[in-house]
């Protein structure tokens, strides 16, 4: 695992290919989708590789790697096809510190980094897992998380005096060191858990100790009522009870 990390990480720091060769990069996908498909595979032959009526990120003849960045609820289908004839990872890259920068569409010029005040950790990958979180379970599913810090680039093309409203969103180019945390087992989800969880807790109570906010509260404690790590427990009030079993 040493040596798979030091890969990742000088992957991260060089993070260049060539973009077009065999048509990676074209047809909508952003270069750090393309790139992971690239670090993944053992060479071109195991790239988009129809399996079925899916296609495969990479598949070298054995297991599927796939990459996916947003959107989980349309991976479940596919997942669940190739999870009953090989076994998968699913690789969720996701920033932990995003530094946001503006270019004016107008002159080419950009903005200095400014970096964004939300922060990602493990947990916050519980909101996107929750759309496969049946799946959790399985035995030959892996799931990668890779944490990154982020430059994002942005047109200043929106509405509004700032025109940042509704702008489009151009690169995401990664910066600095990866983190890897491999989810293969229960007791690896477990870990995830803050040391300072108390006995029992509500909902709120879990989102002011991980630092989850608004739907991914509930998501994260759905995820991980469904991998049997957390129970309803009676309520407090209004609010419902849960513990660690």
């Amino acid at each position: 695992m040493d040596a798979y990390r030091q890969k990742l990480v000088r992957f991260f720091e060089s993070f260049a290919f060539p973009a077009e060769e065999n048509g990676i990069g074209t047809l909508g996908e952003k270069k750090l989708h393309a790139a992971l498909k690239r670090f993944y595979a053992k060479d071109s032959t195991c790239l988009e590789v129809p399996l079925g009526r899916f296609v495969a990120d990479v598949f070298d003849g054995e297991r599927v790697v796939e990459i996916q960045t947003r959107q989980f609820a349309r991976l479940e289908k596919k997942l669940r096809f190739f999870l009953e004839r090989y076994p998968v990872t699913v690789v969720y890259p996701f920033p932990r510190t995003r530094y946001l920068i503006w270019t004016d569409p107008a002159t080419g010029e950009t903005s200095r980094p400014r970096k964004s005040p939300k922060i990602g950790t493990p947990l916050t990958a519980l909101h996107e897992l929750y759309h496969i979180r049946t799946l959790l379970g399985v035995e030959t599913l892996t799931v990668e998380l890779l944490l990154f810090d982020l430059d994002e680039y942005r047109l200043l093309d929106g509405y509004g005096k700032s025109k940042k409203k509704g702008s489009t969103l151009g690169e995401k180019i990664p910066r600095g060191e990866p983190e890897l945390i491999r989810l293969e087992t229960i007791e690896d989800y477990k870990a995830l858990l803050p040391k300072d969880l108390p006995t029992e807790f509500t909902a709120p109570q879990f989102g002011k100790l991980t630092g989850l906010r608004g739907r991914s509260v509930y998501s994260a404690i759905h995820v991980l009522e469904e991998l049997g790590i957390l129970q309803a427990q009676g309520t407090q009030g209004r609010a419902v009870l849960y513990c660690v079993r």
